[in-house]
């Protein structure tokens, strides 16, 4: 009889052991964009470790961000995840309300927080903001910390009962974008429109400096552009702000101008519109300017008036230079674009030579299209653009024949 009872007991004792050990857990969840339930995040790699750092399983995000981990036994675990997604949204207002943040003026919460944390040190100061506004904005560094944040998970089972399940709702945000807005090929050009000013321009003239400026007509506590110019006939010679704030970035190899400045100061701006910066240009190898667009817009932009607001349908004034004869029209279409762009081409003289290069906005030629013939009068020539990744491109069309001539324009690479 005792002998019976001794084995029950020990029946009993290994069953519990065996059913702790075996159990299978699982953990069903979502994952959405800065804690926004309307951004759910695909393709997210959801990792499950043990608090030993032994792997345990993982899945994989769908359309709607959700997952789901199986066959896990009784214990404690963290999630840990990763993503190839393209991350983006960063601009001038986040690099603004880093600012803030720095300074104790205004509170952030747990993603936004995380997103400000751009070197991942666990605090949010002015190296921070530094990071943001001058080293990716205008020098297009990436972050110290990544490109993306996600929120720290940890689960328990410990219930002796199998077939738990645990719903997790987390999130996932790019570093740099503090208002979760997530857009990873830049801000949509039709918040601003380019308006053209006349310059003339002589043959003695070694050097021009004009002004971009606004038709906004109120002050600004700051901004931040995007230009492009042509590098074959324009050297930058040198480019002037409102005060010690002021940022910029010249790259002589894809053309593109960074600009910013942000009131970092206590008391009420008094930079207007009028005059955003100034650039003081020449032409390369004592050439003289030509005739055309000095300067033309990218996406990206953003200015701030003096309530904090984002200025939208503003026109950014650039110059127009008229002193050249050679006259000929490139537009570039469909823009945005997913594989086949096209340039129409309207010529007053023949050009026996014309080329097509193509950047992305880190300066790297990804297309290079050399022997050309431009005839006079109308025609239109196709670009394969379907390997190009998405996102903002700079295109530089040279023409060489009885004149020359130099066209710059951008456009946007859809999925």
């Amino acid at each position: 009889m005792k002998i019976y009872k001794l084995l029950s007991v020990f029946l009993v004792v290994m069953l519990l052991f065996v059913t702790q050990l075996f159990s299978q857990n699982q953990i069903a969840g979502n994952y959405y964009y800065h804690n926004d339930t309307t951004m759910p995040m695909a393709n997210v790699n959801v990792n499950l470790y043990n608090l030993n750092g032994d792997f345990i399983t993982s899945d994989v995000t769908d359309f709607f961000g959700e997952f789901l981990l199986t066959d896990i036994p009784d214990g404690d675990y963290t999630i840990s995840a990763e993503t190839s997604a393209e991350a983006g949204g960063v601009d001038l207002y986040d690099a603004m309300l880093v600012f803030w943040a720095a300074h104790g003026w205004i509170e952030l919460n747990e993603v936004e927080f995380a997103a400000s944390d751009v070197d991942a040190d666990l605090e949010v100061d002015m190296w921070d903001f530094h990071l943001i506004f001058v080293e990716y904005l205008i020098q297009g560094n990436p972050f110290p910390g990544g490109d993306w944040a996600f929120d720290d998970v940890t689960v328990s089972f410990s219930s002796r009962s199998s077939n738990n399940v645990t719903t997790v709702n987390t999130w996932a945000t790019s570093r740099g974008d503090v208002e979760g807005e997530w857009e990873p090929s830049g801000r949509d050009i039709d918040l601003f429109n380019s308006q053209y000013y006349k310059v003339n321009v002589n043959d003695k003239q070694e050097t021009t400096r004009f002004a971009v400026a606004t038709d906004f007509d109120g002050n600004l506590n700051g901004y931040d552009l995007n230009l492009a110019f042509p590098i074959e006939k324009l050297n930058i010679v040198s480019i002037s702000g409102p005060d010690e704030n002021f940022n910029y970035s010249v790259d002589k190899r894809s053309g593109i101008i960074r600009a910013n400045w942000l009131n970092q100061s206590l008391e009420a701006s008094t930079v207007t519109g009028s005059e955003l910066f100034v650039i003081e240009v020449e032409g390369n190898q004592g050439e003289q300017i030509e005739r055309g667009e000095l300067l033309s817009l990218l996406p990206g932009g953003m200015l701030i008036d003096d309530e904090n607001n984002k200025l939208k349908n503003t026109e950014i004034k650039l110059p127009l230079v008229e002193n050249d004869q050679t006259n000929v029209d490139v537009v570039a279409y469909p823009n945005p674009v997913v594989s086949n762009l096209k340039f129409s081409i309207k010529a007053e003289n023949a050009f026996s030579h014309a080329s097509v290069v193509i950047y992305d906005l880190s300066g790297k030629k990804v297309v290079d299209i050399s022997n050309l013939e431009i005839h006079q009068g109308e025609q239109e020539i196709s670009v394969n653009t379907e390997s190009l990744n998405p996102g903002n491109y700079v295109y530089s069309f040279s023409l060489l024949g009885e004149g020359e001539k130099n066209i710059r324009g951008h456009f946007v690479k859809s999925k």
